[in-house]
């Protein structure tokens, strides 16, 4: 199925967007994150907020050692904000996450019971959680529930991928970021991938 995907995402751009597809053509296929628990995924959005992603990973690597391995919200309110401060985050994400853990409530049953409400219900009830803004929601749906067609214009290397390589003038008010992405519906997460990847090294971005 992922393959699959990624094939029709290539015919999509090759026939809607050639610049996209000239950026893409040598990238190797790349598939959508394997959805996570919704507590856990929340937490590793917080911890990764304005950091890069080796950063966040090692925030997170010392988030999960700090809770033996259970990134639950009975474990995180059993420890308490000091403790995960001390395990890296800052005190405002330490916050965000003890405000997570209570909305969330035992088993994350109310972050459960989320999974099968429509998307724009579930987009306003978490904006309505301390430290989860825009960017942490559409992060959400594209790493914690692996939602195929997300844009977040409100990313900064999706928008320097796009003034890199898509000709976008730099420093454009979101709504130009996310008009340009419309021709990649319904795939926009895909699409972000492969400009994310964009940005790295060529020796890392291309296939032979």
């Amino acid at each position: 199925m992922m393959e699959r995907m990624d094939e029709e995402f290539r015919a999509l751009v090759q026939k809607e967007d050639p610049q996209m597809h000239a950026v893409i053509a040598r990238h190797p296929a790349l598939h959508l994150p394997s959805p996570r628990p919704p507590f856990e995924a929340l937490v590793r959005i917080v911890a990764g907020q304005q950091l890069s992603v080796k950063a966040a990973a090692t925030v997170v690597s010392r988030i999960e050692m700090t809770l033996d391995g259970h990134v639950t919200p009975e474990q995180v309110l059993a420890v308490g904000p000091d403790v995960l401060r001390r395990a890296g985050l800052s005190g405002a994400k330490s916050r965000s996450v003890m405000a997570i853990a209570q909305f969330a409530g035992t088993d994350a049953v109310h972050l459960v019971r989320l999974l099968a409400a429509p998307w724009a219900d579930v987009r306003t009830i978490l904006l309505e959680l301390k430290g989860i803004g825009p960017w942490s929601v559409d992060m959400y749906a594209m790493f914690g529930l692996a939602m195929a067609d997300v844009f977040s214009s409100g990313d900064l290397g999706l928008r320097v991928a796009m003034e890199t390589h898509l000709h976008v003038p730099a420093k454009q008010k979101p709504a130009v970021y996310d008009q340009r992405a419309l021709c990649w519906r319904p795939y926009r997460t895909l699409a972000s991938l492969h400009l994310w990847h964009s940005l790295k090294p060529d020796a890392e971005r291309f296939v032979d």
